[in-house]
């Protein structure tokens, strides 16, 4: 015969505490807002090529910028657009132009008639000249050869002469004539004996005004 024993159980009383949590109101809200969570929905649209290279173009500015040797980089660079940006308002607010920069204010300031009679086809260009030279003036002879010189374009419909105009217009109308080149050069002698107050002897009056005299105008 086979003698079975009862097992014994012995059980034993947990005496220790549970303790219950609750999750905060607010991070539950936001547990539930957020749509990673959310699984019966439709998640976002796979990245694109180009939207993982805008990705990786501004991740790359930013470590660029985040070393030292990029800040620098960074700080020369608005250095030198405030720079520019000064430079710019400047020209717009003096209505400069690029030859003025580079040749001088004469080149954006009107020609001033104010000493002869406004309508240059009413000047004697001749006796204003030989008065200017018996008087030794050799500056304002250059300067009544010049605007002779737009006189004789003027009756001759190469230019369009008005009182407010400037060298640099006149240089616009005649850009695609054969006289261009040469009225750029006379303009510029001419500017740099009349506005830069250069003082001239008749040896470099001579010199000067055969320049001026090589210069024929015709139709």
């Amino acid at each position: 015969m086979f003698c079975i024993k009862k097992a014994e159980i012995h059980l034993v009383n947990d005496s220790s505490k549970t303790q219950v949590r609750q999750l905060n109101p607010e991070e539950q809200k936001k547990l539930l807002d957020n749509s990673d969570y959310k699984y019966d929905r439709v998640g976002p649209a796979p990245k694109t090529w180009w939207d993982r290279f805008k990705e990786w173009f501004w991740r790359s500015i930013e470590e660029m910028f985040d070393s030292k040797g990029g800040q620098i980089g960074l700080t020369i660079f608005q250095y030198v657009l405030i720079i520019a940006v000064i430079v710019i308002i400047i020209l717009l607010l003096i209505k400069n132009d690029i030859r003025a920069v580079f040749y001088g204010k004469s080149a954006s300031v009107t020609i001033d008639f104010k000493e002869f009679e406004e309508d240059i086809h009413k000047i004697n260009f001749d006796d204003l000249i030989a008065d200017a030279l018996s008087k030794e003036d050799y500056r304002k002879a250059v300067r009544l050869h010049f605007l002779k010189l737009l006189k004789e374009l003027t009756d001759n419909n190469l230019i369009k002469w008005q009182i407010d105009k400037t060298n640099n217009d006149y240089s616009i109308e005649l850009a695609k004539s054969k006289y261009n080149s040469k009225f750029n050069e006379l303009a510029l002698m001419y500017e740099y004996v009349w506005y830069g107050d250069f003082q001239l002897d008749e040896s470099n009056f001579k010199s000067t005004i055969e320049k001026f005299k090589e210069f024929k105008v015709s139709a």
